[in-house]
This record gives structure tokens, C-alpha cells and sequence, in this order.
């Protein structure tokens, strides 16, 4: 076997870029501070092609707000996931989109958040908090094995090998909503990955119609309204969408709970306050501090967004501009969530701010479809931790977060077992 060529240098100018964009990330409530007063819409060409950066409260609801004008951009990546096909997250505002993710909300009820996530989650969770001894990963070792059985169960996709379910879940969420760059090298790592999840689950249908009516999960819903003859239920439709939910479901809590508590553990005040709410079982307070703590480290510091038409972005305003058709719209929810102008002291910690401050999970048409899920489900795993006494980082590095470019790779704490 001949050896592969050693990797070309990098040249300067990507070097540079790679530097000035990881100095961005570390300085970017400053940035974006300086661009909601200076340059809320601000354009420019980069590489011969345009970019807009939206920053402000209203204008990135404007933009959210008009789906068929800034469309999602995913469609391309989706098709790659699903041979060929695509799914609600990747179309227009049109028949078929409403129609297929009503159908996945009836498989998903909204009411049972609280009856059956909420309360199958917090035993999950405690099970594995049980098992530690005082000193945990949140990331990895409690999050994402607890996210990973949980999903996978609740979709009827289970799988054999959890960690390899997980990392296959990580690496198509990474392939569809972070590769911005369309690198060929991570498609390629991506396809054979792609075609194991289809035919995962493929199988799983495939296997439940041989065993109907013996578990109650998103599949078996699915295959119901198969059997009374509704559109959008084949097969491979099903598989599409229970993809869909696994890609977009299954890393979302594994990379938010770490975050958040990287900002809790850092103000032993609010800590404090979380922590005595969480062990009175006061979810309603304890779920404000955990979303609070979430707008200053969120999961995306915005939404890209494809410019289909010139649009008069914030027009009637001095600030109004035209976005030409062809550009990249960044969305910048996470500078959105900090302007003044519609969000009461922005710099302060509080616990009193209306939901609609938030854009934790997007906005308008293709807002998370799991966002329901995610308001229980994450505030859930947070109690197990924020319930023990003494909570704390573990000392040295390991209590601080590690990342893995956008993944939340390791995060430990201690406290009284």
C-alpha cells in the first residue's frame, strides 16, 4: 500500500483566517456588542461571496420570520443523509412541509412532555448520578448516555451499540448544521455513516412490522397512521423523518447542559439559588436559571440563512438595508438575546425575563422541532446535578470545559455523594 502524501501546509492567509476566526469566537459578546451599535446589518464580500450578519433583536426576527425569502440551507446536506430525499427541515414554507411535520407532531405529543420525557428522563438521569461516586462528567458520562438511550428508545430506534448510535447521531448533526465550508474530506467520512443509519433504520421498521402493537414510540405511531391510509407514512418516509429526529435530537443536550453549567458554576449566587430549587423540586424556578444561564453560552451563535430574492431588510429604518439575492444571511440569535432595545438589562443574570426573549431553539416555521422536549428534557437532566449538595468543578483542567469544536467534550463536577 503506497503512503498517503503528508498533508500540504496550510498557507498563510488560511492560517490567519483560522487565528482571527478562533480570536472572533473567544471575543464574540464584544463583537457582537459593537455590531448591534454600529453595524446591526452589516454586509460584505468575502472570497467573491456575500455575507450579511444580522444582529439585532428585530431584524433577526424579520429574518426568521420570512422562510421563503431566507431560506434554510440544508436541503443539499439532507439529501446526502437521506439517498436522495428530503424532509420538513430542508423545505420551503409549502403543503407538503406543514403537512409532514404535523404528522411527526402527533407521533410526538406535545402533552406528553410532562406525563412520560419528563419523568422517564429524571430516572435516567438519577440512575447514572447514582453510579458516580461524587464525581461526574456532564457531558459525556451523564448527558449524552442519558440523551442517546433515551432518544433512541422513545423513536423505537434502538441500537445495539449505544456509543456508536451516539457518534453517528454527532457526526451527520456535524455534516448538516456546522459544515458551512462543504469540506469534501468530512462528506466523505460522512456517506458510508449515512447509509448505516438508513439501513439501522430501515431495519427497525422493518423488524417492528413483524411485532406490531407491543410498544408505544414514534415508529409505532408512525406505522398507525400508516395503517389508516394518511400521506407522507411510506416506509421510506418514516425513515427519513425518524432520521431526521435522530440527527437533530440526539446532540442538542449533549452539547447545551455543559454550556450552561460552564456559566452557573462560574456565579455561585445563582448557583446557589438553582441548586436549593432544584432539591425543593421547584422545576418552574430551577428551569429559569438553567435557560437564563443558556442565552450567554447557547447552542449556535446564529442561523444561516440563503437570501432568495433582494430584500429591504429593516426597511423605514436608518438602518434599513438591501440583502441581495445570493447571500449568506447569518441570524445571530445569541446577539439577538443580548440587545437592549427589546431585552431588559442585557448584561445581567436574570430570572424574570419573559420566553420570548429567548431564541434558544430558533424561531418562526423551522424553530427545533423538538423544542417542546428540549424545555423538559434538558431542565430534567440539570436537576440530577443541581440537586446534590456542595456542588462544584472538579479541580484543574478537568473541571473546566472541553471542547471539541462545537461538541461539549468533557465537564467535570464534584459534590456530596
Amino acid at each position: 500500500m503506497t503512503a498517503a502524501a503528508p498533508a500540504a501546509p496550510k498557507s498563510l492567509s488560511d492560517r490567519l483566517s483560522a487565528s482571527l476566526g478562533a480570536w472572533a469566537f473567544q471575543h464574540m459578546a464584544f463583537l457582537f456588542s459593537i455590531a448591534r451599535n454600529l453595524f446591526p446589518i452589516l454586509l460584505v464580500t468575502y472570497r467573491g461571496k456575500k455575507f450579511a450578519l444580522v444582529t439585532r433583536y428585530d431584524d433577526v426576527q424579520e429574518v426568521l420570520l420570512r422562510p421563503n425569502v431566507f431560506d434554510v440551507i440544508y436541503e443539499p446536506k439532507i439529501r446526502v443523509l437521506m439517498d436522495g430525499d428530503n424532509i420538513f427541515l430542508g423545505m420551503h414554507d409549502e403543503p407538503r412541509a406543514t403537512r409532514d411535520k404535523a404528522t411527526m407532531r402527533v407521533t410526538a405529543p406535545r402533552g406528553e412532555v410532562e406525563t412520560r420525557i419528563k419523568p422517564e428522563v429524571e430516572r435516567l438521569s438519577e440512575e447514572v448520578i447514582a453510579r458516580a461516586k461524587g464525581r461526574i462528567d456532564i457531558a459525556m458520562e451523564l448527558t449524552q448516555d442519558v440523551t442517546t438511550r433515551f432518544f433512541a428508545n422513545y423513536f423505537g430506534t434502538p441500537h445495539p451499540d449505544m456509543a456508536t448510535f451516539s457518534d453517528w447521531a454527532r457526526l451527520l448533526f456535524k455534516f448538516m448544521f456546522v459544515d458551512m465550508q462543504d469540506d469534501p474530506a468530512l462528506r466523505a467520512e460522512v456517506e458510508p455513516v449515512a447509509a448505516q443509519m438508513r439501513n439501522h433504520v430501515e431495519n427497525a421498521i422493518a423488524a417492528r412490522k413483524g411485532n406490531r402493537r407491543q410498544h408505544d414510540d414514534l415508529l409505532e405511531r408512525c406505522l398507525k397512521l400508516q395503517d389508516q391510509g394518511f400521506a407522507g407514512v411510506s416506509d421510506r418516509e418514516i425513515r427519513n423523518n425518524l432520521i431526521g429526529c435522530i440527527v437533530g435530537g440526539l446532540p442538542q443536550p449533549p452539547m447545551i447542559i455543559p454550556q450552561l453549567f460552564d456559566v452557573l458554576l462560574d456565579r455561585p449566587k445563582q448557583l446557589a439559588v438553582a441548586c436549593a430549587a432544584a432539591r425543593a423540586d421547584d422545576d418552574a424556578r430551577m428551569s429559569r436559571y438553567v435557560f437564563e444561564a443558556l442565552r450567554y453560552y447557547p447552542l449556535t451563535p446564529g442561523l444561516f440563512r440563503h437570501c432568495t430574492e433582494d430584500y429591504r431588510l429593516a426597511g423605514g429604518t436608518w438602518r434599513g438595508k438591501t440583502i441581495p439575492k445570493g447571500a449568506m444571511v447569518m441570524a445571530a440569535t445569541r446577539s439577538a438575546m443580548f440587545d437592549g432595545r427589546r431585552v431588559a438589562a442585557p448584561s445581567k443574570f436574570r430570572v424574570d425575563r419573559p420566553d420570548y426573549n429567548y431564541m434558544h431553539f430558533g424561531y418562526g416555521m423551522h424553530e427545533c422541532f423538538g423544542v417542546y422536549i428540549n424545555r423538559v428534557m434538558v431542565p430534567a437532566i440539570c436537576k440530577s446535578v443541581l440537586k446534590r449538595k456542595n456542588l462544584r468543578r472538579a479541580p484543574g483542567e478537568a473541571g473546566r470545559l472541553q471542547m471539541d469544536g462545537v461538541f461539549a467534550r468533557r465537564l467535570y463536577v464534584e459534590f456530596e455523594p
